[in-house]
């Protein structure tokens, strides 16, 4: 389907090749272009600054602190990679159970999805002593 625009004297649609509007014959401005495409790179501006209000924005790494490349530091104000010598323990890296390894700097090896898989089972309660015979001296 073809780009269409909006004419601004009659509201009708005109195709994106066209300078004039088939409806009432009046030029197409490129005033109305050029006011859309500010619009689109402001809107995406925002969306921007937005994602960046809530995520935080990349890393940031003192020269020299991310010897392993992986665009992660040791040092600076927002110090993430625990293990700066391989590039594939990152924070948010996929971390594999059993390896000894923790992958994603979380401090634990393995990692199991929230939600998933039967509840963790809850240990026993001990037993209660048994009650002493009837005529019985109580245990001191």
């Amino acid at each position: 389907m073809a780009n269409l625009r909006t004419c601004g004297a009659c509201d009708g649609l005109v195709p994106a090749a066209r300078a004039t509007c088939p409806h009432c014959d009046r030029p197409v401005g490129r005033i109305a272009r050029v006011a859309r495409r500010l619009a689109t790179a402001a809107g995406g501006g925002a969306l921007l600054v937005t994602l960046m209000a809530c995520y935080g924005g990349p890393p940031k790494c003192e020269p020299g602190t991310d010897k392993d490349g992986d665009r992660f530091c040791t040092k600076g104000p927002r110090t993430l990679d625990c293990n700066d010598d391989d590039p594939n323990v990152r924070p948010w890296a996929e971390d594999k159970a059993g390896d000894g390894i923790d992958q994603n700097c979380d401090g634990v090896d393995g990692m199991k999805p929230s939600g998933s898989g039967p509840p963790p089972a809850t240990p026993p309660a001990p037993a209660a002593p048994p009650a002493p015979a009837p005529g019985a001296a109580a245990p001191p």
